[in-house]
């Protein structure tokens, strides 16, 4: 049974356990004899609820062809279409308004660049965070209108702007909103597109704003006699970053656009990402982790530190030069970045353990904490304390502003909505959210998340945990098992790395590498393998001569050539 929320004498950091998905043993061979797959790897898939059927040959192959819905089950597609073919007849131009972080950059980077390369005026406009916050906002709507816009399309955004979409109506503007966040009502747009819609549910409902507007581009393509000959599927590199960064489930459509998306990236001569992936040095096939942890924290490095337009020059320019520029100047920014983070990090972390117990949800605040890395700190929080978190620092304007994340089981956007009378502004979907108070209601903001979060997590699991797939012999992981399970990328959300379960080992051996990592060797008596286990310095069941249960991500690593098999720790247990 899973234990009810307690207050603890101190907070502390509680090692992951181990479980197993429940296991398919039946499945598992029919799933083998379907696909020629290894028993292990078939395991897996039948623990995932996979079956012996096409969406398992199009899990395993899967195709843009066949594997994709048609952009025509998206509800108001059609109208969306013909507004836009009906602004380009009468040459009228497009301020397409996105989101500043890779989710809304890429989504708008893709509309500009389509634009452009039918011969539509378009020009991207990026609000401030600092300044406007997140969102469409009046200040951004007037400037649209005094520049002669005719349409203004919303990418990743514009759900819950009612008022300023009143406004863009007021002035003769005409409005599109693509957007995937939650939908309590209709927006006062002249067309609205997001697949959490009542009607809708396009995608599982999944698909984040960036490959939205790849949907959008595809179906135009149809619609528009000048864009008959555009190839969609030259976008899916940039689909794929809002795809990954959002954290969507890396399954369905998603997982289609990540995996078609990642090998263009890896092959791209998009002058930007040709210059991204030389300041990271990455000359290689790239994954999800390199957009995750290289590409991506480059690109939000912009809005969270100065302005994130330039994202959107580096990504539609066609000048090397330019490009390369750009991507060093978002290169140095990442750092200051990271400097920034750890040392808001370091103060949120102490201001928790400063506190008699650890509550159900954290409220960190502090007027000069920087707004641009809140919510990096906010996931931060979450992955030390395993509870949901809210950090918030203090804008030009003496307003409070900041980030929620979440944990498994507790939806951040309806327990916002739940203290939304606190709140001068919220907004977010399942696991992440933003938020603006008044420094006058902070605390009573506070009180009321705190009692939310007891109440919404009373049967909620709070000891964090390791799920493995499937539990396994030393002496069945293989170097060919590894490369089917690597078959099963894109890994990320929803579609995770396979874990192992390896029981009884002993552990011979036990370093620290670089004073950050663990490195252990481990044998069942009869075979060996090394287990690292990342940014963790020491851990109480790891220690030489013990006997320990270990959750792995088998994995492979070649030295002065020559491959060896390797574990990747999750979890560790005493046996």
């Amino acid at each position: 049974m899973p234990r009810r929320v307690r207050e603890i004498e101190r907070p502390q950091i509680a090692h992951r356990k181990i479980r197993v998905r429940p296991q398919d043993i039946q499945e598992a061979k029919k799933i083998a004899a379907a696909s020629g797959l290894n028993v292990v790897a078939s395991k897996v898939l039948a623990a995932r609820g996979f079956k012996a059927d096409k969406t398992l040959q199009n899990f395993i192959k899967p195709s843009l062809q066949s594997g994709l819905p048609s952009p025509e089950g998206i509800k108001n597609i059609a109208e969306a279409c013909a507004l836009v073919d009906d602004i380009c007849k009468e040459n009228g131009a497009i301020a397409i308004c996105c989101d500043f972080d890779v989710d809304g950059l890429s989504g708008g980077a893709q509309m500009h660049h389509f634009f452009r390369s039918i011969g539509a005026v378009s020009k991207v406009f990026v609000p401030d965070r600092f300044e406007d916050g997140y969102g469409l906002n009046s200040n951004m709507v007037r400037e649209i209108a005094k520049q002669g816009f005719a349409l203004l399309l919303t990418i990743d955004y514009g759900t819950t702007n009612g008022k300023e979409l009143e406004l863009a109506r007021s002035l003769g503007l005409k409005s599109i909103v693509i957007d995937h966040h939650h939908v309590s009502a209709p927006p006062p747009a002249d067309v609205f597109i997001n697949p959490n819609q009542e009607g809708c549910g396009f995608a599982d409902r999944v698909l984040c704003a960036s490959g939205l507007a790849w949907y959008f581009i595809a179906a135009l393509r149809k619609c528009l006699k000048r864009a008959a000959k555009v190839d969609a599927k030259q976008y899916l590199d940039l689909a794929c970053l809002g795809t990954i960064c959002d954290m969507v489930p890396l399954s369905g459509a998603n997982r289609i656009i990540a995996k078609r998306g990642l090998e263009m990236l890896s092959r791209s001569s998009r002058a930007g990402i040709v210059a991204l992936r030389n300041v990271m040095g990455a000359h290689r096939e790239l994954t999800c982790t390199d957009v995750s942890f290289g590409i991506g924290p480059r690109l939000n490095a912009a809005g969270r530190m100065v302005h994130a337009e330039v994202v959107i020059d580096l990504l539609t320019t066609e000048d090397s030069d330019r490009a390369r520029r750009v991507a060093q100047q978002l290169n140095k920014l990442n750092a200051e970045r990271q400097d920034t983070e750890n040392s808001v990090k370091e103060q949120a972390v102490s201001l928790i353990m400063a506190q008699k117990s650890l509550n159900a949800g954290l409220v960190v605040a502090k007027a000069d904490f920087h707004t641009g890395v809140v919510g990096i700190v906010a996931q931060r929080l979450v992955e030390h304390f395993y509870r949901p978190a809210v950090v918030l620092g203090m804008d030009s304007a003496g307003i409070f502003k900041g980030s929620v994340r979440g944990i498994k089981g507790f939806s951040v956007v309806e327990a916002l909505a739940s203290v939304g009378e606190h709140l001068e502004k919220f907004g977010g979907h399942e696991g992440a959210g933003g938020l603006s108070v008044k420094e006058e209601k902070l605390e009573d903001f506070s009180a009321a998340f705190i009692d939310e979060c007891k109440r919404r997590l009373s049967g909620v699991e709070l000891d964090p945990y390791v799920e493995a797939d499937t539990e396994v012999e030393l002496n069945e992981i293989e170097i060919p098992l590894v490369e089917q399970l690597k078959r099963f990328a894109p890994f990320g959300m929803g579609n995770p790395s396979p874990v192992l379960l390896v029981r009884d080992l002993k552990v011979l051996d036990v370093k620290v590498l670089k004073g950050a990592h663990l490195k252990a060797m481990l044998s069942d008596g009869q075979r060996f393998i090394s287990g690292l286990m990342w940014r963790q310095s020491s851990h109480p069941a790891l220690n030489a001569g013990s006997k320990v249960n270990v959750a792995l991500r088998p994995d492979t690593n070649n030295f002065n050539g020559i491959t060896e098999l390797q574990g990747n720790i999750q979890a560790v247990e005493p046996a």
